[in-house]
């Protein structure tokens, strides 16, 4: 597998490309956002499980800032795989939730969903809100794997701010609704208008439905 800099990937003209054999010349003319945000969910698939797993289970942190994550791409142009720059260090004392993860946040996501929204015209919630739907999944997923404490994972996402007081785009990114509960995503990722791909089951405009 090919490993290539996120931000050489991330320029209109290789987004272009990829989006293009991945979905088609008809939908890229048409829905341009919904293809930025299917596309952005492949991306924290591969990212945050990794970066969760090695801080929360193993006190390891891994440099995050864009420019030093390496991304694979299959066949197809999605997101496989990513690798980490040269420098990655045990972390040997307990940090706050927030200075846990500011790099993941800051320094990753935020450039990232950035540069996703500018170019496809989506609005930066709808992929703040595919990240914090992979956060909550990985994290309720490690609750079934290990006893260890996983709150600095979901400070991440009951925080209404970050450390320096900026609002927490994660804030409440999945809640619980109703008896008994259903998962729900704060902010529609926007599949429902495309057929072929569909409504996911975590749509908040379920609820508006019913």
């Amino acid at each position: 597998m090919k490993f290539e800099r996120v931000p050489e990937l991330l320029s209109a003209e290789v987004l272009d490309a990829l989006l293009l054999k991945v979905y088609g010349a008809e939908l890229m003319a048409t829905h341009l956002p919904v293809l930025v945000s299917q596309w952005s969910k492949y991306y924290f698939m591969q990212l945050i499980p990794q970066v969760l797993t090695a801080s929360l289970l193993g006190d390891w942190h891994w440099p995050l800032a864009l420019e030093q994550v390496n991304l694979a791409l299959d066949e197809r142009g999605l997101p496989a795989g990513v690798k980490f720059g040269p420098g990655s260090v045990r972390q040997l004392e307990t940090l706050e939730s927030g200075e846990r993860f500011a790099e993941l946040v800051d320094a990753n996501l935020q450039p990232f969903i950035e540069a996703l929204a500018a170019y496809g015209g989506v609005a930066s919630g709808v992929l703040w809100g595919n990240a914090g739907d992979y956060l909550e999944t990985c994290l309720s997923q490690l609750r079934l794997l290990t006893d260890k404490p996983l709150d600095a994972g979901y400070a991440l996402l009951d925080l209404k701010q970050r450390p320096d007081g900026r609002p927490n785009p994660l804030f409440k990114a999945v809640s619980y609704i109703g008896n008994p509960p259903r998962r729900q995503r704060r902010s529609c990722c926007l599949s429902y208008q495309v057929e072929w791909v569909g409504r996911c089951e975590h749509c908040p405009l379920l609820a508006s439905s019913t």
